[in-house]
């Protein structure tokens, strides 16, 4: 069983896992046309989205430990649910085109900070 302190952290990393997959796919232009991403900032979310699921299994796997399978799952159960509910809800609409480029390039501390909590104190 999760810490409940923690238990937000993983929807928040589902979300902007969500996010960052529609920067890759290219679909962030239906909701912001004109926004520009520079190289840098692309490359770094490309970074964090690619590190988000090496992170994601280190994390469930620490949280589970060698006994407790259920907090693993619980981990990966989140983490889809927000996943899920970022894309159903195409919570992309709600961001303005300042908030998406800063959500791009905090995408890698925001992730390992997470995961690294979960880790912790999960």
């Amino acid at each position: 069983m999760l810490n409940l302190v923690v238990v937000p952290l993983m929807p928040l990393v589902g979300a902007l896992t969500a996010n960052l997959s529609e920067l890759i796919r290219g679909e962030n232009k239906e909701f912001h046309p004109n926004l520009s991403v520079g190289i840098k900032t692309f490359t770094l979310a490309a970074a964090a989205f690619t590190l988000v699921w090496f992170a994601l299994l280190i994390t469930a796997i620490t949280t589970g430990g060698g006994s407790d399978v259920l907090a693993g799952i619980e981990v990966l159960a989140l983490f889809m649910i927000g996943l899920g509910l970022y894309l159903s809800l195409k919570a992309t609409r709600f961001l303005s085109e300042t908030a998406q480029l800063w959500m791009y390039r905090l995408a890698l501390p925001v992730t390992l900070t997470a995961c690294l909590l979960v880790s912790l104190f999960g």
